[in-house]
């Protein structure tokens, strides 16, 4: 055991098969892989960075048993006969030599395989589906019994593939609603023969799947991925899989890894949380399997500290704890807490930035670490910035990664920040309820300006004499945003007042409990100003120019999702949407409401005008900048406003656009 968090770092053996701690990187999607389910060189680099970061074992992401039929995208890993072998075979001698233990896990989606990479473009499931739309059409196939034994036996052969390609073990995908659930869960399988009909024959396909795997791996240990509860009504509760584990363990299993949720409508909240849930939530579930079935589990879910996973295990909990997005953002975790620098560890803050759709890139990706997915980039050379001076102006997200990127590279970096604060838009996004954890990454680059050479100018207004004077070679504005000037008549009147002002901390609502807010704008901002002062106690009618349905329609769709529940159910809140604000004066805010028979007028007595009606980009120094010959770039909302990894991205993508501009040239060597 280790002086820091002995617990987490103390050996484990499952099977035969030793890990040099309790710390798992869970199975993701990083959609790396080729479009023949190879695996790619980038896949390899991504894996070997979290074995070097010191993780007890990886489980490799989920890779499919019979492609023609249970792809979940085109750059899904498949390994269903030797064709894709050798790349596999390199993926785990590189996880090996960086010291860590590998396991792969093999899955099939069922009903909810991607269609448009499907050979025949039918999905198949336990049970046919057709469209809620149109009941004649066919969304998924019901297999055959025939089929359904072929798809058991082809389990069996991917776990043979994968000790052929020397992993170290197997985890099944049982979780989430793929396939295997689809089987086992009430919800889905509406079948009446040897496969589904009753308890007992929904449990037939996920038993004979471990025991043709069983068969298939030898002696090595297997690993089956459960959703402790569905969350879905109807669905399979806590309580059922008490009876249903112990089942899989009779068949083979050897640990059970205790996820949760579906992966479809509000159940998926519980597969891919959002920020306002709990550090820790699923522990409690992962105990109770435990204590049903008496084998080994690994718990997973929000956790993002290592305490929180020392505790879990030090108080029998479970026995291994498994991280999924703080290995997105932090590949170096378990390295720094086993050295007891917790206060290094980049913090995973579930902004999920790294599932939301992003312009030109598919892969994994991370709003914090701008390497994950890239990470065969060359690494920042030191070299690059030797005897050269950058100014970055602003100290947000962008422009405190940029001043720690310049400073990695060797620039001498000077960073001004008007505030008297760090973090910039960070402390605007996290201020409102369950958005708290946004603090961590604020803090985090606060930390690392402190300990690193940047030499920062808290308080200050960069003005062009102030950069000039510093002749830097290169300059970076990340001076964040300014809001738009809005045609409302009495707009400089006293009730009027920023919304990002308030969620900044630099101005107080000045309204009481029972007091009364108009909120105008109905995007991310708004919605959440509006969250804020009801949770104050303060009444609120939220007025956005939009259709309600188009609430904060830029926000994280998991976030969202939450979000609008919430609002809605708020008995404090009132939503008039299709609606603009015309004037504010003594009298109150006066409402224009449009509808289907016209519009008409509404004035509010309310206490204060907040506006949230959009910002934008503040650049001011670009131009000057240029005239005076200095390589200038912008990042952050500077440049285009967006969210934090937005930000952080852009910093990244200028800094590493010096290495053109100054890096030595290095002529091939054949």
């Amino acid at each position: 055991m280790t002086a820091s968090y002995p617990y987490l770092f103390s050996p484990f053996t499952l099977r035969g098969v030793t890990l040099p701690n309790r710390a798992v990187m869970a199975p993701m999607s990083t959609e790396l892989g080729g479009r023949d389910g190879e695996v790619t060189p980038d896949m390899i680099a991504f894996y070997r960075e979290r074995a070097l970061g010191g993780m007890g074992l990886i489980i490799v992401e989920y890779t499919c048993v019979d492609p023609d039929t249970g792809r979940a995208h085109e750059y899904q890993l498949t390994l269903e006969s030797r064709r894709n072998l050798d790349g596999h075979r390199r993926l785990v001698r590189a996880v090996h030599e960086a010291g860590t233990k590998v396991f792969m896990q093999i899955q099939h989606s069922g009903q909810y395989a991607n269609r448009a990479v499907l050979p025949g473009g039918m999905p198949v499931g336990p049970s046919d589906i057709f469209s809620k739309k149109d009941p004649t059409r066919l969304t998924c196939r019901g297999l055959t019994s025939a089929e359904v034994a072929r798809l058991a036996a082809s389990f069996g052969e991917t776990a043979r593939l994968a000790v052929e390609a020397g992993y170290d073990g197997v985890e099944l995908h049982g979780a989430h609603g793929y396939l295997l659930t689809q089987f086992l869960s009430p919800l889905t399988n509406k079948r009446d023969d040897e496969w589904g009909g009753d308890f007992e024959r929904r449990m037939a396909f996920p038993l004979a799947v471990i025991r043709a795997v069983r068969e298939g791996l030898g002696d090595r240990p297997l690993v089956y991925r459960i959703s402790v509860d569905e969350f879905s009504a109807g669905g399979l509760t806590i309580e059922d899989m008490e009876i249903i584990s112990p089942r899989l363990v009779e068949a083979g299993a050897d640990a059970l890894h205790c996820s949760a949720g579906r992966g479809v409508g509000d159940a998926f909240e519980k597969v891919i949380e959002p920020m306002s849930t709990p550090e820790g939530w699923r522990i409690p579930y992962a105990a109770r399997i435990r204590k049903a079935t008496g084998v080994p589990v690994i718990t997973v879910g929000q956790i993002r500290w290592p305490e929180t996973a020392e505790a879990a295990i030090a108080n029998d909990q479970a026995d291994l704890v498994a991280l999924g997005r703080p290995m997105l953002a932090d590949p170096f975790w378990a390295n720094k807490a086993k050295a007891g620098r917790r206060d290094l560890i980049r913090p995973c803050t579930s902004c999920n930035w790294c599932i939301s759709p992003h312009e030109g890139r598919h892969q994994v990706g991370c709003a914090e670490n701008p390497r994950t997915g890239t990470e065969l980039d060359s690494p920042l050379s030191p070299d690059i910035g030797a005897g050269r001076r950058a100014v970055v102006v602003g100290a947000g997200p962008g422009g405190a990664a940029a001043a720690l990127l310049l400073g990695q590279s060797g620039f001498e970096t000077h960073l001004f920040e008007e505030r008297g604060f760090t973090g910039g838009g960070i402390i605007a996004s996290a201020t409102p309820p369950g958005k708290d954890k946004l603090f961590w990454y604020s803090d985090y680059l606060a930390s690392r300006l402190k300990e690193s050479d940047v030499a920062i100018h808290m308080g200050k207004r960069a003005e062009l004499s102030d950069i000039l004077a510093l002749s830097p070679d290169v300059a970076i504005i990340a001076a964040g945003t300014r809001r738009i000037d809005l045609p409302i008549e009495g707009v400089d009147h006293p009730k009027v007042m920023d919304a990002y002002d308030l969620l900044m901390g630099e101005r107080e609502v000045g309204v009481g409990e029972g007091g009364h807010v108009v909120v105008y704008g109905g995007g991310e901002t708004g919605c959440e100003t509006a969250e804020f002062c009801a949770e104050h106690g303060i009444r609120v009618t939220l007025v956005s120019r939009s259709p309600a349905d188009k609430l904060a329609r830029s926000a994280d769709f998991v976030y969202r999702g939450g979000l609008l529940r919430r609002l809605h159910a708020n008995p404090l809140v009132t939503i008039l949407d299709n609606s603009h604000v015309r004037s504010v004066s003594d009298e109150g805010v006066l409402i224009e409401i449009n509808g289907s028979d016209g519009s008409e007028t509404q004035l509010l007595a309310a206490d204060r005008l907040l506006l949230a009606q959009g910002r934008q980009p503040s650049n001011a120094l670009v131009d000057e900048l240029e005239k005076a010959g200095i390589a200038v770039s912008m990042a952050g909302d500077s440049k285009k406003v967006g969210r934090i990894g937005d930000a952080v991205h852009m910093a990244y993508r200028s800094v590493l656009a010096l290495k053109a501009q100054f890096a030595p040239v290095q002529p091939a060597g054949c």
